[in-house]
């Protein structure tokens, strides 16, 4: 009695582990909310994040053309596919809407970006004097100080 006790649960907790699943759900490695952890971007490096956008921007137009190629396809073509016809060319219409208004917005934010980049590189701002007040320098008047880097000394050599 003991053995087929011993038999069965062991056999349960071999057909539990197969069906475990072993990555949580979560860890999707091509979903952007899961991964934005990794963006690296500085939000004060206004040149980078617009670079970004573009970048994003560019990615989206490439597959807002595929998109359109598909679309061109199924109505060229509509006898091929049947009924799931009408759903595949829907589904490349919203694809296409999505993929338009994505581009709008990623074009608009590095536009905001550029235009934000302009105006740190106008007013003399720079990562390194992030802790001065941006000002204009006007002819006669001194650069913001500085903190000064400690020079070496004879003695610590």
């Amino acid at each position: 009695m003991k053995r087929t006790s011993f038999l069965l649960s062991g056999l349960m907790f071999m057909i539990l582990s197969a069906c475990a699943q072993m990555n949580p759900v979560g860890s999707v490695q091509n979903n952007e909310i899961h991964n934005t952890h990794r963006l690296t971007i500085d939000h004060s490096n206004h040149e980078s994040l617009a670079k970004y956008h573009e970048n994003i921007a560019k990615e989206m137009q490439t597959k807002l053309e595929k998109q359109k190629k598909r679309l061109q396809e199924y109505e060229d073509h509509s006898q091929y596919y049947g009924r799931k016809g009408l759903d595949l060319r829907s589904h490349a219409k919203a694809n296409i809407r999505y993929y338009e208004q994505s581009v709008k917005e990623n074009l608009k934010e590095a536009a905001t970006h550029s235009k934000t980049a302009k105006e740190q590189k106008a007013f003399n701002y720079t990562d390194a004097e992030r802790n001065t007040i941006p000002i204009q320098l006007k002819e006669g008047v001194s650069s913001p100080l500085k903190a000064k880097s400690p020079e070496k000394s004879e003695e610590s050599l």
